[in-house]
Protein backbone atom coordinates (compact mmCIF):
# COMPACT_ATOMS: atom_id res chain seq x y z
CA UNK A 1 0.00 0.00 0.00
CA UNK A 2 1.41 3.38 -1.05
CA UNK A 3 1.21 5.75 1.91
CA UNK A 4 1.92 9.48 1.89
CA UNK A 5 2.28 11.41 5.15
CA UNK A 6 1.57 15.16 4.97
CA UNK A 7 2.98 17.26 7.80
CA UNK A 8 1.59 20.38 9.42
CA UNK A 9 2.55 23.98 10.06
CA UNK A 10 5.92 25.20 11.33
CA UNK A 11 7.74 21.90 11.93
CA UNK A 12 9.74 20.22 9.13
CA UNK A 13 9.43 16.53 8.31
CA UNK A 14 12.85 15.85 9.77
CA UNK A 15 14.98 17.59 12.39
CA UNK A 16 18.13 15.50 12.45
CA UNK A 17 17.05 12.02 13.58
CA UNK A 18 13.65 13.27 14.77
CA UNK A 19 10.79 12.53 12.37
CA UNK A 20 7.58 14.58 12.27
CA UNK A 21 5.56 11.34 12.28
CA UNK A 22 7.61 9.77 15.06
CA UNK A 23 8.41 6.13 14.29
CA UNK A 24 5.58 5.80 11.78
CA UNK A 25 7.81 5.13 8.77
CA UNK A 26 9.32 2.20 10.66
CA UNK A 27 5.83 0.96 11.55
CA UNK A 28 4.77 1.03 7.89
CA UNK A 29 7.85 -0.92 6.84
CA UNK A 30 7.35 -3.46 9.64
CA UNK A 31 3.86 -4.10 8.27
CA UNK A 32 5.34 -5.01 4.90
CA UNK A 33 4.27 -1.93 2.93
CA UNK A 34 6.59 0.03 0.61
CA UNK A 35 8.60 2.85 2.11
CA UNK A 36 6.11 5.68 2.66
CA UNK A 37 6.64 9.23 1.45
CA UNK A 38 7.24 11.86 4.13
CA UNK A 39 8.50 14.71 2.01
CA UNK A 40 9.51 18.14 3.35
CA UNK A 41 7.30 21.07 2.37
CA UNK A 42 7.83 24.79 3.16
CA UNK A 43 6.94 24.84 6.90
CA UNK A 44 5.58 28.39 6.77
CA UNK A 45 4.27 28.42 3.20
CA UNK A 46 0.72 28.63 1.92
CA UNK A 47 -1.18 25.43 1.32
CA UNK A 48 -1.20 25.84 -2.45
CA UNK A 49 2.60 26.12 -2.56
CA UNK A 50 3.11 23.31 -0.05
CA UNK A 51 0.76 21.04 -2.01
CA UNK A 52 2.66 21.67 -5.25
CA UNK A 53 5.89 20.50 -3.59
CA UNK A 54 4.18 17.43 -2.20
CA UNK A 55 2.55 16.60 -5.55
CA UNK A 56 5.92 16.65 -7.33
CA UNK A 57 7.39 14.41 -4.65
CA UNK A 58 4.54 11.91 -4.98
CA UNK A 59 5.08 11.64 -8.74
CA UNK A 60 8.73 10.86 -8.12
CA UNK A 61 8.27 8.45 -5.22
CA UNK A 62 5.12 6.69 -6.40
CA UNK A 63 5.03 7.12 -10.21
CA UNK A 64 2.08 4.74 -10.50
CA UNK A 65 -0.50 2.95 -8.43
CA UNK A 66 -3.14 3.99 -5.90
CA UNK A 67 -2.26 6.35 -3.06
CA UNK A 68 -3.48 6.86 0.49
CA UNK A 69 -2.71 10.17 2.23
CA UNK A 70 -2.57 10.53 6.02
CA UNK A 71 -2.26 14.18 6.98
CA UNK A 72 -1.75 15.97 10.27
CA UNK A 73 -2.95 19.50 10.97
CA UNK A 74 -2.24 21.88 8.06
CA UNK A 75 -1.21 18.86 5.98
CA UNK A 76 -4.91 18.14 5.53
CA UNK A 77 -5.51 21.62 4.08
CA UNK A 78 -2.54 21.08 1.76
CA UNK A 79 -4.02 17.76 0.66
CA UNK A 80 -7.26 19.43 -0.41
CA UNK A 81 -5.30 21.71 -2.74
CA UNK A 82 -3.27 18.74 -3.98
CA UNK A 83 -6.45 16.90 -4.96
CA UNK A 84 -8.08 19.98 -6.50
CA UNK A 85 -5.06 21.14 -8.49
CA UNK A 86 -3.57 17.84 -9.73
CA UNK A 87 -6.01 15.82 -11.80
CA UNK A 88 -3.48 13.07 -12.52
CA UNK A 89 -2.90 12.41 -8.82
CA UNK A 90 -6.51 12.93 -7.80
CA UNK A 91 -7.42 10.01 -10.04
CA UNK A 92 -4.99 7.81 -8.12
CA UNK A 93 -5.79 8.95 -4.57
CA UNK A 94 -8.01 6.40 -2.86
CA UNK A 95 -8.32 8.01 0.55
CA UNK A 96 -7.45 11.07 2.63
CA UNK A 97 -7.27 10.62 6.40
CA UNK A 98 -6.83 13.81 8.41
CA UNK A 99 -5.68 14.21 12.00
CA UNK A 100 -6.68 17.43 13.77
CA UNK A 101 -6.82 19.44 10.54
CA UNK A 102 -8.45 22.87 11.09
CA UNK A 103 -11.03 22.75 8.32
CA UNK A 104 -12.79 25.70 9.96
CA UNK A 105 -9.54 27.37 10.95
CA UNK A 106 -7.70 27.69 14.24
CA UNK A 107 -8.59 30.51 16.65
CA UNK A 108 -4.86 30.99 17.17
CA UNK A 109 -4.41 32.02 13.54
CA UNK A 110 -7.42 34.36 13.77
CA UNK A 111 -5.88 35.88 16.87
CA UNK A 112 -2.52 36.51 15.21
CA UNK A 113 -4.17 37.92 12.09
CA UNK A 114 -6.39 40.25 14.10
CA UNK A 115 -9.54 38.51 12.89
CA UNK A 116 -10.82 38.12 16.43
CA UNK A 117 -12.52 40.93 18.32
CA UNK A 118 -10.85 40.78 21.71
CA UNK A 119 -8.09 43.05 22.98
CA UNK A 120 -5.45 40.35 22.94
CA UNK A 121 -5.94 39.93 19.22
CA UNK A 122 -5.45 43.64 18.61
CA UNK A 123 -2.10 43.52 20.37
CA UNK A 124 -1.08 40.40 18.51
CA UNK A 125 -2.18 41.90 15.21
CA UNK A 126 0.05 44.92 15.84
CA UNK A 127 2.94 42.61 16.67
CA UNK A 128 2.22 40.57 13.56
CA UNK A 129 2.30 43.70 11.39
CA UNK A 130 5.65 44.62 12.89
CA UNK A 131 7.03 41.16 12.21
CA UNK A 132 5.76 41.26 8.65
CA UNK A 133 7.37 44.65 8.08
CA UNK A 134 10.74 43.59 9.44
CA UNK A 135 11.20 39.98 8.37
CA UNK A 136 8.42 39.37 5.88
CA UNK A 137 10.88 39.43 3.01
CA UNK A 138 12.98 36.73 4.62
CA UNK A 139 10.34 34.13 5.44
CA UNK A 140 7.00 33.06 4.03
CA UNK A 141 4.29 33.16 6.70
CA UNK A 142 1.42 32.66 4.29
CA UNK A 143 0.46 29.56 6.27
CA UNK A 144 -1.07 31.74 8.99
CA UNK A 145 -3.54 33.18 6.48
CA UNK A 146 -4.63 29.71 5.37
CA UNK A 147 -5.10 28.62 8.98
CA UNK A 148 -7.64 31.34 9.80
CA UNK A 149 -11.34 30.51 9.69
CA UNK A 150 -11.74 32.52 6.47
CA UNK A 151 -8.70 30.96 4.85
CA UNK A 152 -9.46 27.36 5.81
CA UNK A 153 -13.13 27.52 4.87
CA UNK A 154 -12.22 29.15 1.57
CA UNK A 155 -10.10 26.20 0.46
CA UNK A 156 -11.27 23.58 -2.06
CA UNK A 157 -14.13 21.40 -0.81
CA UNK A 158 -12.82 18.23 -2.40
CA UNK A 159 -15.26 15.98 -0.56
CA UNK A 160 -17.90 17.59 -2.79
CA UNK A 161 -15.91 17.95 -6.02
CA UNK A 162 -14.02 14.63 -5.81
CA UNK A 163 -16.46 12.25 -4.11
CA UNK A 164 -14.76 9.05 -5.33
CA UNK A 165 -12.01 9.63 -2.77
CA UNK A 166 -12.82 8.44 0.75
CA UNK A 167 -12.40 11.17 3.38
CA UNK A 168 -12.00 10.37 7.05
CA UNK A 169 -11.14 12.72 9.90
CA UNK A 170 -9.96 12.44 13.49
CA UNK A 171 -9.84 15.09 16.20
CA UNK A 172 -8.07 15.43 19.56
CA UNK A 173 -9.49 16.90 22.75
CA UNK A 174 -6.48 17.09 25.06
CA UNK A 175 -5.03 14.68 27.57
CA UNK A 176 -7.17 12.60 29.92
CA UNK A 177 -5.63 13.63 33.23
CA UNK A 178 -3.45 16.36 34.65
CA UNK A 179 -2.76 19.19 32.24
CA UNK A 180 -4.76 18.98 29.04
CA UNK A 181 -1.66 19.55 26.91
CA UNK A 182 2.09 19.81 27.17
CA UNK A 183 3.30 22.98 28.90
CA UNK A 184 4.14 24.59 25.56
CA UNK A 185 0.55 24.23 24.33
CA UNK A 186 -1.21 25.01 27.60
CA UNK A 187 -1.83 28.74 26.99
CA UNK A 188 -2.94 28.14 23.37
CA UNK A 189 -5.26 25.43 24.70
CA UNK A 190 -6.90 27.88 27.10
CA UNK A 191 -7.33 30.46 24.35
CA UNK A 192 -8.86 27.96 21.94
CA UNK A 193 -11.05 26.52 24.73
CA UNK A 194 -13.34 29.53 24.34
CA UNK A 195 -14.58 27.79 21.19
CA UNK A 196 -14.77 24.27 22.58
CA UNK A 197 -12.75 21.14 23.39
CA UNK A 198 -9.38 21.21 21.66
CA UNK A 199 -5.87 19.79 21.56
CA UNK A 200 -3.98 23.04 22.08
CA UNK A 201 -4.36 24.25 18.50
CA UNK A 202 -7.51 22.93 16.82
CA UNK A 203 -11.03 22.41 18.16
CA UNK A 204 -12.74 19.07 17.81
CA UNK A 205 -15.47 20.64 15.68
CA UNK A 206 -12.98 22.28 13.31
CA UNK A 207 -11.28 18.93 12.69
CA UNK A 208 -14.41 17.22 11.34
CA UNK A 209 -14.47 16.56 7.60
CA UNK A 210 -15.95 13.78 5.50
CA UNK A 211 -16.60 10.71 7.64
CA UNK A 212 -15.68 11.74 11.17
CA UNK A 213 -14.18 8.77 13.03
CA UNK A 214 -13.32 9.58 16.63
CA UNK A 215 -11.69 11.99 19.04
CA UNK A 216 -8.30 10.99 20.42
CA UNK A 217 -7.50 11.85 24.03
CA UNK A 218 -4.19 13.62 23.51
CA UNK A 219 -2.76 16.98 22.51
CA UNK A 220 -1.92 18.25 19.04
CA UNK A 221 1.61 16.86 18.88
CA UNK A 222 0.94 13.72 20.91
CA UNK A 223 -1.05 12.67 17.84
CA UNK A 224 2.15 12.26 15.84
CA UNK A 225 4.26 10.94 18.71
CA UNK A 226 5.82 14.02 20.31
CA UNK A 227 5.40 14.76 24.00
CA UNK A 228 6.81 18.27 24.44
CA UNK A 229 7.05 17.72 28.19
CA UNK A 230 9.77 15.18 27.45
CA UNK A 231 12.33 17.43 25.75
CA UNK A 232 14.81 16.61 24.23
CA UNK A 233 13.52 13.13 23.40
CA UNK A 234 9.98 14.07 22.31
CA UNK A 235 8.88 10.55 23.22
CA UNK A 236 5.18 9.78 23.68
CA UNK A 237 4.94 8.90 27.37
CA UNK A 238 1.24 8.13 27.74
CA UNK A 239 -0.42 8.25 24.35
CA UNK A 240 0.20 5.27 22.05
CA UNK A 241 0.14 7.00 18.66
CA UNK A 242 1.64 3.96 16.93
CA UNK A 243 -1.39 1.89 17.89
CA UNK A 244 -3.66 4.54 16.39
CA UNK A 245 -1.69 4.71 13.14
CA UNK A 246 -1.59 0.92 13.01
CA UNK A 247 -5.39 0.79 13.25
CA UNK A 248 -5.81 3.40 10.50
CA UNK A 249 -3.45 1.54 8.16
CA UNK A 250 -5.11 -1.81 8.89
CA UNK A 251 -8.53 -0.31 8.10
CA UNK A 252 -7.29 1.08 4.79
CA UNK A 253 -5.67 -2.24 3.91
CA UNK A 254 -8.81 -4.21 4.72
CA UNK A 255 -10.97 -1.94 2.58
CA UNK A 256 -8.53 -1.69 -0.31
CA UNK A 257 -6.47 -4.91 -0.33
CA UNK A 258 -5.14 -4.29 -3.81
CA UNK A 259 -3.94 -0.74 -3.20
Amino acid sequence: MNLVFASGFLLPQHIGPIEYFNGVQQLVMEKGHPMPLSHPVPPLGKSEARSAVLAAAIRGHFPSGPIHIIAHSMGGLDSRFLIARNADLAGRIVSLTTLSTPFHGSPLADLVRGESADLISLALAAASDLINDTVGRLIDIGAVVDLTKTGAEGGPDVARTHPKIRYRSYAASGRASGRKTSGVLLIPHRIVAKQGPNDGAVTVESAKYGEFQETWVCDHLDMVGHDLDDVPHFAPRKFDHRAKFNAIIDKLQAEHPGS
